[in-house]
């Protein structure tokens, strides 16, 4: 028999972590607290778009300085990765999930390189050219036929690209 489970009550200073005592908002998420909570990420929708394209910019910086060096390339990428997985983790709260989607794509993608090819870099370019598109053309939600096509394309080029260079380090 497994053993009773044991409730330990919050310490005040663990509290006082978790309720903002300025504003006075308690620890039950009511309807009232809720609306807050979507009003306050509502008005910040404006610097998340800002900071997405921040990071975009960079991203394409980076690549761009690369050229054709295979080794600079490799050392490159966790910057580019780092990027993508701060798109992906703030996408969905915004209200934005392809963006999270593409960015998860992006990240995982790079996860799997060791010494990228000039196709991996093309999938990265692409995945930042899409990011881009998603972005500015404020396309929030799951998005509509396009953007399932363009999701499920870059899904098929991801696999191949990233078949192709298992292959070709074997």
């Amino acid at each position: 028999m497994a053993p009773r489970a044991k409730i330990i009550k919050a310490s005040q200073a663990l509290r006082q972590k978790a309720v903002n005592h300025r504003t006075g908002l308690p620890l039950m998420l009511t309807d009232e607290v809720r609306g807050q909570i979507e009003g306050v990420i509502a008005a910040s929708i404006d610097s998340f778009a800002t900071e997405v394209l921040g990071k975009l910019v960079e991203m394409r910086q980076i690549i761009a300085r690369l050229g054709k060096d295979e080794v600079s390339r490799a050392f490159v990428l966790p910057s580019v990765q780092e990027l993508a997985f701060d798109i992906k983790g703030m996408g969905g709260l915004f209200g934005y999930p392809l963006l999270t989607a593409l960015g998860k794509s992006l990240n995982d993608f790079i996860g799997t390189l060791t010494m990228p090819s000039e196709a991996s870099f093309e999938i990265i370019s692409i995945h930042i050219d899409a990011l881009y598109v998603l972005l500015a053309q404020h396309v929030t939600g799951q998005g509509g036929e396009v953007e399932r096509v363009l999701i499920s394309t870059l899904a098929s080029a991801v696999d191949k690209v990233a078949g192709r260079d298992l292959m070709l380090l074997n």
